[in-house]
């Protein structure tokens, strides 16, 4: 099997990496009335952030990076890839760590 990796990068330089996760998606979330998709790992998060008490992280649907990053969610939960996550160190009001990177395997 071809080994797909599609990079989504996120990030404000400078800034040191948090959440770190690699795996299958477990499960994604959203909240009724709300711009932000949450998702979770089947495998444990290392380093996990603070403000991460829901163990999830986080993607903005109001941004053109956000709705790319869903899409790819969307893709390799359906095709049962795995995903690595690095975390940004700032989370959302539902305790959901925004995403610096994702990367799909």
């Amino acid at each position: 099997m071809k080994r797909l990796i599609a990079t989504l990068l996120l990030t404000l330089p400078g800034l040191p990496a948090a959440s770190q996760v690699q795996g299958k998606i477990a499960s994604i979330w959203t909240a009724p009335d709300s711009p932000y998709v949450m998702f979770s790992l089947a495998s444990p998060i290392e380093d996990l952030h603070r403000c991460n008490s829901s163990e999830r992280f986080s993607v903005n649907l109001k941004s053109i990076g956000g709705r790319a990053v869903h899409e790819t969610l969307l893709m390799a939960r359906a095709n049962g890839l795995a995903v690595r996550v690095v975390g940004l160190n700032t989370c959302n009001p539902y305790a959901a760590e925004n995403i610096k990177n994702l990367v799909v395997y």
